[in-house]
């Protein structure tokens, strides 16, 4: 779920696009050098030896909680270059639809190299190596049987943080090393657009490097027919490492630098070059999360009106006749809308200072 091919329609010129992306980056490789004069390529702390050094060994021992401190040396605050070469996979943004039932969910903590741009390839910490990790969805009631492996290739170690579960995340939310795993299960009690990340500390190094995804829970019952699609809103903060790619940068995190690219589904405008087919007088279902680490979303659809949306995509938290939702970090929407003309529905984060660092996308209505 999340990775296949889906039918693209044909690539759009249209105006206000164009605008964007001339500022967002028509040349992303002078972008990113004009970007380390600003903080953006500042060199990696000292002690972890620069941008392309190994994270070094957890502190933290399996079965100890998680940690939120900034500060915490943890897994340490680089990813590891790989030595081979970057891949790009259109992420489908379409959301199979799921029955009741038990769900068994594998997750797999690997380094990998990726894409967040073109011609920008990416050394980053990922779940099954791609960012975001695969969209997860179960029904409310449901009993989520999980288990969270670490690739023995994997240079730290990793953990699994579910917002749709209750539970003392010392006891189920466990660092686990390479090589290991560990297995346990809980209901999913509550209807919504959840995030799952990382929460091995420093917690900012792990979601800004790309461990994070999105779990839908739906209500018990489903919700009614629609054309169904998932974005996760997230932003990457990047210098550059060794053998051409970037790193994480994690000073920039902090605050000390600017985002290099927000994206949707972990690629600056892939649904541009790439826009998403829809149905005239269907109605879509898009849901909507953002796992930050720091950006706000305010999700709007150009041409179009929510005629419903969903705080967290909880059915209890219906707004009506939305132009737009703002989305804090950590958190999920759903909105829904139907378009009664053949067209291109550019969909933005309208801070378009981050729709023009990829933040965009292209619903082809017909």
């Amino acid at each position: 779920m999340g990775l296949m091919q889906f039918p693209v329609a044909p690539k759009v010129a249209e105006e206000q696009v164009q605008e964007f992306l001339r500022h967002a980056g028509a040349n992303r490789r002078t972008m990113l050098r004009s970007g380390a004069g600003l903080g953006l390529a500042a060199a990696a702390l000292a002690s972890f030896g620069g941008a392309a050094t190994f994270a070094q060994e957890a502190t933290q021992a399996p079965g100890e909680s998680v940690g939120s401190d900034p500060h915490a040396e943890g897994t340490g605050h680089a990813s590891p270059v790989p030595s081979g070469e970057a891949v790009f996979t259109l992420y489908d943004p379409s959301l199979p639809a799921v029955e009741n039932g038990d769900k068994d969910i594998t997750i797999v903590a690997k380094d990998a190299a990726v894409f967040v741009a073109k011609d920008v390839p990416y050394a980053g910490w990922t779940y099954d190596g791609t960012i975001p990790g695969r969209a997860l969805r179960v029904r409310e009631g449901d009993m989520v049987n999980f288990t969270f492996e670490v690739d023995p290739t994997a240079s730290t170690a990793h953990s699994v943080d579910f917002h749709s579960a209750k539970t003392p995340p010392n006891v189920n939310y466990k660092t686990v090393l390479p090589g290991e795993s560990f297995s346990w299960s809980f209901p999913a009690t509550t209807a919504g657009c959840f995030m799952y990340h990382c929460g091995t500390p420093p917690v900012l190094m792990h979601i800004g490097a790309g461990m994070y995804g999105p779990m839908i829970v739906d209500p018990k019952d489903g919700w009614d027919p629609a054309q169904e699609f998932v974005f996760t809103q997230s932003e990457f903060y990047l210098k550059e490492g060794e053998n051409g790619f970037m790193v994480p940068d994690y000073s920039a995190m902090l605050g000390n630098g600017s985002a290099t690219f927000v994206t949707f589904n972990g690629y600056a405008n892939q649904y541009v070059d790439n826009p998403i087919p829809i149905k005239v007088g269907e109605k879509v279902r898009v849901f909507v999360l953002n796992a930050g680490p720091n950006v706000w979303s305010s999700f709007h659809v150009v041409g179009a009106i929510f005629d419903k949306a969903y705080i967290n995509a909880n059915p209890n938290n219906l707004l009506q006749g939305l132009q737009s939702i703002t989305i804090g970090p950590g958190d999920g929407a759903m909105v829904e809308f139907t378009v009664e003309e053949p067209g291109n529905y550019v969909a933005v984060n309208h801070a378009f200072g981050h729709a023009a660092q990829g933040a965009i996308a292209i619903f082809a209505a017909s």
